[in-house]
């Protein structure tokens, strides 16, 4: 599968390429990891074992992550779950979409059972 770099996110799979930060490099533990991580993912919109995948933390350390992050600000866009994109347009993350509505859902309960 082909690898193009990019300046943002952390790294995303599409039917024909991978997409990761570029600043990886820099970081070859987290950088072989999220390859390792996106090249489990399937090619089908939603699958239940993408999920389950992207709930696994792949064996990355997170305050690495979280360093990585804070230096590179431009990966913080990883953590919408719909962004756009020059040359895909709009991208709709249905895993993190799915993961968001059951923690808005969850607090919205929790919230409403305490008042």
């Amino acid at each position: 599968m082909r690898i193009e770099y990019v300046n943002h996110g952390i790294g995303n799979r599409f039917d024909d390429h991978i997409e990761i930060n570029k600043n990886l490099l820099n970081y070859p533990e987290i950088y072989k990891k999220v390859l390792t991580h996106e090249l489990s993912h399937s090619n089908e919109i939603f699958t239940v074992k993408d999920l389950l995948l992207d709930l696994n933390d792949s064996g990355i350390n997170r305050l690495d992550l979280f360093k990585f992050m804070i230096k590179n600000p431009r990966s913080l866009s990883q953590l919408l779950p719909i962004t756009w994109s020059r040359k895909h347009g709009f991208i709709y993350d249905i895993n993190q979409i799915l993961i968001y509505s059951v923690i808005i859902i969850l607090l919205s309960f929790t919230t409403y059972i305490a008042l």
